[in-house]
């Protein structure tokens, strides 16, 4: 009996000395979870703290570089626009230009009779030449049936003669200007030699206005195939 007594004495010991063991190993196990879970938490604190740091200097970033981008960007437009600029004055003075050298084609130039020999004049007073025989009327501004240019468009002209006179015949022609005398040449034959003399003028005209050559009153002109009695002219610029 006593030592069935002992027996389960012993058991009993035993079987607590397993439980506190077991709870001790059991209290050892949960701290060691707990001090595991405590460090990954202090880890996931630090890196919340370092995505929360990245992500301060990520938008510190952005905003710098947004200020980058938008000087560059003024400044290319500034520049984009000086050179707008430049272009538009480049293409107004090329417009200019195109409007000056887009003239009307204004040119004549003609002789007396240009065939044979025909000496005209000793009139009692003063005649307009007709130049009939036309090299070019580049514009149709000279007339040969009234021997009178007519300019079409304002602006400024030149304006070339020649004339001749044979024989014991004088010579005198000049230039009119809507009847103004402009410039002459003329020569008074006295040893009975051949004549001649020539003459230009660049005159402003307005539109409408009327140049001719005149002949002297009582003095001649003569014109061969030689064509050596002549009125020319054409347009320098308009206006």
């Amino acid at each position: 009996m006593r030592t069935l007594i002992f027996i389960a004495f012993s058991l009993y010991h035993i079987t607590v000395a397993q439980v506190d063991d077991g709870s001790s190993a059991g209290s050892h196990g949960i701290h060691s979870e707990y001090s595991c879970s405590s460090n990954i938490l202090s880890e996931l604190k630090e890196l919340r703290s370092m995505v929360a740091e990245q992500k301060t200097v990520l938008d510190e970033l952005k905003h710098v570089i947004g200020n980058q981008c938008s000087l560059e960007l003024h400044s290319e437009l500034k520049e984009l626009k000086t050179t707008v600029a430049e272009q538009k004055v480049k293409l107004e003075e090329l417009q200019k230009q195109i409007a000056g050298s887009d003239k009307p084609n204004v040119a004549f130039s003609a002789s007396l009779f240009g065939e044979g020999g025909q000496t005209i004049g000793g009139y009692n007073s003063e005649v307009t030449l007709k130049f009939q025989k036309v090299f070019v009327n580049s514009g149709n501004a000279y007339n040969p049936s009234t021997g009178i240019f007519t300019a079409p468009v304002k602006g400024v002209y030149y304006f070339g003669f020649s004339a001749f006179a044979n024989a014991k015949n004088s010579m005198g022609v000049h230039l009119r200007k809507n009847g103004q005398q402009i410039v002459s040449t003329y020569d008074y034959n006295s040893n009975h030699k051949d004549v001649n003399g020539a003459n230009r003028a660049i005159l402003l005209l307005e539109k409408g206005d009327q140049v001719y050559i005149g002949l002297w009153t009582g003095l001649k002109i003569f014109d061969s195939y030689n064509s050596v009695s002549t009125f020319s002219g054409f347009l320098l610029f308009h206006m």
